[in-house]
Parts: structure tokens; sequence; C-alpha cells
């Protein structure tokens, strides 16, 4: 009488497995890119900060972009991350708006491809990270 009862589950894992895969899958994933992105953003925020900190205590002359952009380019290299030299934007201080203002422009390319075409088209994302800081030096 049991046996009659008794159903044959013999693959019954396999298949749940099969279904549950693509899912797990997808998670681990997108939690994976995610996290890349956010740790991409804060070294884009940590490069405008250091940029806008050497900035704001350098006199205003005509080697203070170049200052401000090597030490920007400097703390970038330090974390691996290759950006343009054009996506770094550097605005010098004045007596009508004495503030540093540094912002970089990144596009963030996810490694996963063609993974999230149906839930996220675009393969490219632009970060920026942007820092403004008041002048400290005077102006002659």
């Amino acid at each position: 009488m049991k046996k009659l009862f008794r159903k044959d589950k013999d693959g019954q894992s396999l298949i749940e497995f099969a279904l549950v895969l693509p899912i797990l899958l997808l998670v681990l994933f997108g939690i994976a890119e995610f996290g890349r992105a956010i740790m991409v953003k804060n070294i884009l925020h940590t490069a405008s900060r250091e940029g806008a900190r050497l900035g704001v205590v350098l006199p205003v002359d005509e080697n203070f972009e170049v200052q401000v952009f090597d030490r920007v380019q400097q703390v970038l290299g330090a974390a691996s991350l290759e950006v343009a030299g054009d996506a770094i934007t550097i605005q010098t201080p004045s007596e009508g708006d004495p503030s540093v203002r540094v912002t970089i422009t990144y596009d963030f390319d996810l490694l996963t491809g063609g993974l999230f075409d149906a839930i996220v088209p675009e393969r490219f994302f632009t970060l920026t990270g942007t820092t403004v800081m008041k002048y400290e030096g005077g102006f002659e």
C-alpha cells in the first residue's frame, strides 16, 4: 500500500536547480556589478576631493591647474583607474567665485556584457565625482 502513495522524486532536485540557477546567477552578478560601481564612484570622489584640497592652498598662477590635475591623476593611478584628460575639469578660483571645483566623469562599463541586456539596455553608465571647496589663499 505504501508504494502506491510514494511518488517517484528522481530528478526533481535537478529540475529545481535548473530553474533557480539563472535567477541566482543574475542576483550574484548584479551584486558584483553594483559593488564595482560604488567602488569606482568612491574613487572618483576621493580623487576630486584630493585635487580640491590641494587647490585651495595653492597660489593661483599658471601652474595651478597643472598641479591640481597631476594630483587627481596620481590618486586615480593609485587606484588603477584610467580616466581621459578631458574628463577632468578644474575651476580656478577668482574674486567673483572664490571656490575650487574639481569634477571627474567616467564611463563605467559593465563587465558582464550582455547578461543584463533585458534589464539594463545600456552597457555604459556615466559616473561623476565632484568636490567644491572655498579657496583659502588671497588674490593679488
